[in-house]
């Protein structure tokens, strides 16, 4: 099966057979439609453009389902972004914090989470962060460059138990 999508028809070729499938203007109308109204809604709400907008929209093109076709939700609670990366002995953590002083962010760990706090009047962040595997409190290292934080744990040794050692339960 080949597809062609032009700006004038979607043509789908089967065996040699032409099945030409409506114009998408209705598709490219639609989308028009969207960010007119994305657009609106962000001027009411007075979002500033540098921020970023986590924007959820559900269309519906089941007709007996019961949610509203074409419902909008907006969250202004901004999910900070976090990428953890484990290696054999450490964990790092890395955090987006733009526009952050560091003086501002308060980090606490206890086993195998890590809670982030900043006390700002612009960006407030209350994070935790559920780590691979539990960290030592000590030897922590960490770095602020360009809005980003990284975060240096090293792994907990565990002890390893010998095979004739007993257990109870």
């Amino acid at each position: 099966m080949r597809l062609w999508l032009t700006s004038q028809k979607l043509s789908i070729r089967t065996r040699n057979e032409d099945i030409n499938m409506k114009k998408i203007n209705d598709f490219e109308e639609f989308i028009e439609k969207l960010e007119e109204t994305l657009n609106d809604i962000m001027n009411e709400m007075n979002i500033q453009d540098n921020k970023p907008v986590n924007i959820s929209v559900s269309v519906n093109i089941i007709p007996v389902m019961t949610a509203n076709p074409g419902d909008i939700f907006i969250s202004r609670k901004d999910k900070t972004p976090v990428d953890v990366l484990e290696t054999e002995k450490k964990i790092h953590v890395l955090i987006g914090l733009a526009e952050i002083e560091p003086k501002d962010i308060m980090l606490t760990c206890s086993g195998k989470t890590l809670g982030i706090y900043v006390n700002n009047p612009q960006n407030l962040v209350n994070e935790m962060v559920e780590l691979p595997a539990r960290v030592n409190k000590t030897g922590i290292k960490t770095t602020y460059k360009n809005g980003i934080l990284e975060i240096i744990f090293n792994k907990t040794k565990l002890v390893k138990k010998s095979r004739n050692s007993q257990q109870s339960f």
